[in-house]
């Protein structure tokens, strides 16, 4: 997405600050009372900003578009692609992208939902983005597992560094069912299962709908997660369990009761 970006503003380097492009006409000067949003889009009329914020560098914005962050001088045009640090390290730009990938949980929809492979029916909605042979996707779904008081709602992202992830995938997707493939492929049945694997499996479509959503949520890697609308990075289970809490599972309260969470107790 970073080189598809460069394109809208001209060849930039990802560590200086570079002139605006000779592609584009000589910056005029700014027009008084002219807002940020008007002159990013007067200097750089093909750039696809969605939103536009002040830093506290004198006269450059942090400036969004098609997903990515860049730093726009709108007095001289001056453009910057790269990560931004304060002098103790922070990293400004990383922490913007954090924010932004937080807020896309509102893209979701319900659409979206009904193409997912849904599990379980509890109070906590998890939106999970994996990969059948990500070895941490594997080990959050064996946590998840013992999490009754979770919805998941579960997209895949195939990564090409696992040449069998895609097929697994859909052999999930296309299952009567989905949920019951899931958890045969997550432990590990499939692997190596060249008979399974090699056949053709019709998903009608649902992991290319899978991978469209994914692509929405500006999400490249795996596992990732939006539980109860916040962001995880990663099998952050400390970062999980200071959002939603523990769960220390019990028996049903009656016989032949699935198990629950202590706090669903008698609920």
């Amino acid at each position: 997405m970073r080189l598809q970006l460069l394109r809208f503003v001209g060849a930039l380097s990802l560590t200086a600050c570079l002139a605006a492009p000779t592609a584009f006409a000589a910056p005029k000067e700014q027009a008084k009372g002219e807002t940020p949003e008007a002159a990013v889009k007067r200097l750089f009329p093909k750039l696809p900003a969605t939103a536009v914020k002040k830093t506290d560098i004198d006269g450059f914005y942090e400036v969004v578009a098609d997903g990515n962050i860049l730093y726009v001088n709108v007095k001289t045009g001056h453009v910057f692609v790269g990560d931004i640090f304060t002098r103790e390290g922070k990293n400004l730009t990383a922490e913007a992208r954090t924010r932004l990938t937080a807020e896309r949980y509102k893209l979701i929809t319900e659409a979206d939902k009904e193409k997912a492979v849904k599990v379980g029916n509890g109070k906590h909605v998890v939106i999970e983005i994996t990969d059948p042979d990500c070895p941490f996707c594997r080990k959050m779904h064996e946590y998840w597992g013992n999490r009754p008081d979770v919805t998941r709602y579960v997209f895949f992202l195939p990564l090409a560094m696992h040449k069998d992830a895609e097929k697994k995938a859909r052999y999930i997707l296309a299952a009567d069912n989905k949920e019951q493939a899931l958890w045969e492929v997550y432990s590990g049945e499939l692997d190596n299962n060249r008979e399974k694997l090699n056949k053709p499996y019709d998903d009608k479509g649902l992991l290319s709908a899978h991978k469209a959503v994914v692509a929405k949520l500006g999400i490249q890697s795996t596992p990732a997660f939006w539980v109860d609308g916040t962001f995880v990075n990663g099998a952050n289970i400390p970062l999980i369990e200071k959002i939603i809490g523990k769960c220390n599972l019990r028996q049903g309260t009656a016989p032949g009761e699935p198990k629950v969470c202590d706090d669903e107790q008698g609920k």
